[in-house]
């Protein structure tokens, strides 16, 4: 097989990005004959064809392409890591580090990591997305995420995972609920209470289905995205619902009393960690923000 060159990935990357030839070409300062000429250099490198040149309609990955460019994303981020390896040898982090977190936690995980890496290795160029589990994952495979923060029954087969703090699933009341006095709640105790639920998934799913294994129908009147809503619902007394933490606080950003009830059927352990790509052993980056994560976030 011929050498496959940097060069020849990132045209690949591009196109993938841009659509077509001709905007990869505008984005890449060259001409479209050369990113043409790159791409069948690679084709042929490899053997699979990666793109259908499409006349003023633009290019098309092939699900091989796709691959490829996925991969790509990989490598010509691990290249342009070269430059920080000086830095690292001499045990200062150095170089782009892109860190996703799962929304229903952004808020408290974020803030704080930003500032820790900004005192502590201000020579690393700290990246952060929010976004629900699997769409950070999914960007973990195409590269543009090096971890994320995610829930270990969230995890993909494509991820890696590294727990920092061990978290229960719990029904979530009102103070003013009447099961708020119980020391336990069962989900037979919340037959005709309505519910409010996450629709991020697969959180809102796997609570559901959880539910539903113990022999449960509950009544799901809404739902949301948005945990602060949901704490809010819950706080009117509109409905319960099932979270794995009482944080930001025990009252809603109305102000009204909550209070979180461990639940008195057997319930399945989670764990709230680090994911990084499979097959790939975590970088410094990745065990310095492990570090980071297990000593603010032990008491999650």
């Amino acid at each position: 097989m011929n050498d496959v060159t940097l060069k020849q990935l990132r045209y690949l990357v591009s196109v993938a990005e841009t659509g077509s030839l001709a905007a990869a070409a505008d984005e890449l300062f060259v001409s479209q004959t050369a990113v043409s000429l790159a791409l069948t250099q690679l084709e042929a490198a490899l053997g699979v064809q990666l793109a259908i040149r499409r006349k003023s309609k633009g290019s098309v990955l092939t699900p091989a392409g796709a691959t490829v460019a996925a991969r790509a994303r990989g490598i010509l981020r691990e290249a342009s890591e070269l430059g920080s390896v000086a830095g690292d040898l001499q045990g200062e982090l150095s170089g782009t580090f892109r860190v996703g977190c799962y929304r229903a936690y952004s808020s408290r995980i974020i803030p704080e990591m930003v500032q820790y890496f900004a005192e502590n290795h201000p020579n690393v160029d700290l990246a952060f997305e929010e976004g629900s589990s699997t769409e950070l994952q999914a960007q973990m495979v195409d590269g543009t995420l090096d971890a994320c923060f995610i829930l270990r029954g969230h995890v993909l087969s494509h991820s890696s995972f590294e727990p920092i703090a061990a978290v229960v699933p719990k029904v979530l009341l009102s103070a003013h609920h009447p099961l708020a006095s119980q020391g336990t709640v069962s989900f037979k105790d919340l037959a005709g209470f309505p519910a409010v639920l996450s629709d991020v998934k697969p959180a809102g799913t796997l609570v559901e289905a959880m539910i539903r294994s113990m022999g449960f129908q509950p009544d799901v009147r809404w739902r949301s995205s948005s945990t602060e809503t949901i704490r809010s619902m819950v706080g009117r007394g509109l409905a319960y619902s099932v979270l794995l933490s009482i944080w930001p606080g025990p009252t809603s950003q109305e102000g009204l009393p909550l209070v979180l009830k461990d639940i008195a059927e057997p319930v399945p352990e989670n764990a709230f960690g680090l994911a990084y790509p499979a097959g790939l052993g975590p970088t410094r980056k990745i065990n310095e923000l492990l570090a980071f994560g297990r000593e603010n976030f032990s008491a999650f």
